[in-house]
Formats: structure tokens, sequence, C-alpha cells
């Protein structure tokens, strides 16, 4: 009797461990994020991250993470976009595995599927449009630009200090600095007022770079590291990501995990 009570609770310790990750990280499945995008004074649309499940990708357990932005009111009637990215987060080493967008921009539709092989070494990313594929080298574990967000929030963050990891995405391979060079409290929303770093990672994405513009974004100084705040300034103005709302589940899910291919 003995034997099986401590079978059933390891059977359940397991279980819990599975569908929330390892409990000291500060997100978990159904966490979801919602930001109000702002451009300039303009209310342009919103966004939401979210961690949705964990999946078995290359028979390893990945926290499935979820982007989406859309437009709405007149931008939306002038320019509309339409994004999604996925991203599965290897939960014990905490880098990628696969990675998918799907993006509508006024009448361009890009849709890329990328498969992160870490025992061949090579990274092949699929065009979903028009079925062509093409093969990178894949040298060392990395992030994509969704799973960075969350791999940084899992690290001790301090001023002045450097924290560094490399980006791969479509075999674009970058080096990448995240520094927080000053603290200060911000109120939003959900939080009331609360600590936060601020970070602008050195080198910025290639698409913020071909605008002539930076990026940067202000993290809680937390337990949680929310991301609170992300501004982007290129040639078309500013682009801001506001936070305006935080859900989140209790630590035991009934979300099953599902096996990618």
């Amino acid at each position: 009797m003995k034997l099986a009570l401590a079978l059933f609770f390891c059977a359940v310790a397991t279980t819990a461990l599975l569908a929330n990750g390892d409990s000291n990280f500060p997100f978990r499945i159904g966490e979801k994020l919602t930001y109000q995008i702002l451009w300039g004074p303009f209310v342009a649309g919103h966004a939401t991250l979210e961690v949705i499940g964990i999946d078995k990708v290359d028979g390893k357990h990945c926290y499935h993470l979820v982007g989406k932005a859309h437009t709405t009111g007149l931008v939306d009637m002038i320019y509309p976009v339409k994004s999604q990215v996925d991203s599965w987060l290897d939960t014990n080493e905490l880098f990628t595995r696969r990675f998918q967008q799907n993006r509508l921009e006024g009448k361009r539709h890009t849709a890329t599927d990328s498969h992160y092989d870490y025992i061949s070494n090579q990274l092949v990313t699929t065009n979903l449009v028009n079925g062509k594929s093409k093969t990178t080298a894949l040298t060392n574990a990395v992030q994509d630009v969704l799973s960075a967000f969350f791999y940084v929030r899992t690290k001790d963050l301090q001023v002045n200090v450097d924290q560094g990891f490399p980006i791969n995405l479509t075999g674009d391979y970058r080096d990448v600095q995240v520094r927080p060079d000053e603290r200060k409290k911000l109120y939003f929303r959900p939080t009331g007022e609360i600590p936060a770093l601020h970070i602008e990672p050195k080198p910025t994405f290639s698409m913020v770079a071909a605008n002539g513009g930076r990026m940067w974004f202000w993290v809680s100084d937390d337990d949680r590291k929310l991301p609170l705040l992300l501004v982007s300034e290129i040639k078309l103005g500013s682009l801001k990501l506001v936070l305006t709302d935080i859900q989140s589940t209790p630590i035991l899910s009934n979300k099953r995990s599902t096996a990618i291919h």
C-alpha cells in the first residue's frame, strides 16, 4: 500500500511538472499578457503573448508559446496587419526547437515553419506559401525572436550586467547582448506602480535596423520579469506595446501534451 501511494504521488507530481514546467520559472501554462499597440498618439492595434501548453518536439517537452498582433481602426483600414508567431521552447534546456510565423501585411502573405534539428545540426525552414525549403547550419543551441523574451525572463537581471545568448531565425544568426542600464518605477494598469528595468538588445532585430530604428523594452524588476513596455522607433514614427492585462491559471492544469513532428 505504501509503495502504491508513493507511486501515485510521484505520478501526480510528474504530471504537474509536465503541465506547468519548472515552477521556479516566472511563467507557466495559462499566462496571457495583453498589450495595446500605439503608433504615436493613436491606438493602432492589440497584441498578446501566451503560454498555451506543453507539446513534444523531437520527443522533448516544450512550452508552446504564441504571440499574436493585429491592427484596428483607421490603421487597419489603411494598412491591415495580422500576425501570429508560435515557438516551442524546451522546458529543460530552454532553447527553441521549432518556430512558425504567419503574417498578413496589406496584401502580402508570409508563412514559414522552422525546425531546429540539434541531432543533425541543421535548421530547416520551409516556406509554407510556395513549399520551398532551405537548410542552414546549426552549430549550437539558440533562441528565436519569441522564445528570447521568455528566456530573458528566467535570468537574474541586474543593472549594468551583461546577459548574452544567440538568436537564429531562418538562418539569420546573431549573438545578442542584453544589459539593463536603468531601473525606475513605472505605472501600468494591471500592475500598479512597479519597479522596472530598461533593456535595449544589441544588435537590434533586423527589421528594426532595416528601418533605421532602435528597439528597447521595460521588464518588471521582480520574480515575474513581466514584459511591461516595448518601444520601437523607426522612420515611420514611434511604435509602442503597452501591457494592459494579465491572465494566469492555477499551478495545476488540465491541458494535455500533444506531439509535434
